[in-house]
């Protein structure tokens, strides 16, 4: 696919996933697609899980940025909930992460400014990663892709502006 969010989420040697467990935002089905597609990235739980949940039970999580591997990239996908976004673009910068991706129902206002405040590119507002994602993304997160390409949601633009029309799953 021909679009600049598959080509910078294809690109992108690895990258960190910020979630919160604490606040039921675990993304156990984007842990498993990342995984069988044989994308590298290391997932970083705000409420401590220490292995993930879901398909892929007991992969690797890590609590902090000190914990992360320094081979990580300058992508941060953010999966916590509205009014945490802001903490994890803190966590996003601790890492040195220079972009980032809002995950479904992340793209705070405020949270989006804070990133643009610290020198952080945003680089989508509300679609799942793995909708652009190279290879086999299993069954997890294969019927939402699909919903996702069949209503033409895919190949739009990114969304770059928090409150724009959301486009998670349509």
């Amino acid at each position: 696919m021909d679009h600049p969010l598959a080509r910078l989420i294809n690109g992108t040697d690895r990258f960190v996933v910020i979630a919160d467990s604490s606040e039921g935002r675990f993304p156990a089905a984007s842990y498993a697609a990342y995984t069988q597609a044989g994308k590298p990235f290391y997932c970083l739980d705000l409420g401590g899980l220490e292995v993930s949940r879901g398909r892929v039970s007991g992969g690797k999580v890590y609590r902090s940025v000190a914990e992360l591997p320094n081979d990580r990239a300058d992508l941060a996908v953010i999966w916590v909930k509205p009014r945490s976004a802001k903490r994890a673009v803190d966590v996003a910068h601790e890492a040195g992460c220079t972009r980032v991706w809002f995950s479904f129902q992340t793209g705070h206002a405020e949270a989006v400014e804070h990133a643009r405040s610290l020198g952080i590119e945003v680089v989508e507002i509300g679609r799942c990663p793995v909708y652009y994602l190279d290879g086999d993304v299993g069954a997890a997160c294969l019927w939402h892709t699909r919903l996702a390409k069949l209503t033409g949601n895919v190949g739009k633009p990114p969304q770059l502006e928090a409150g724009g029309k959301h486009r998670e799953l349509i």
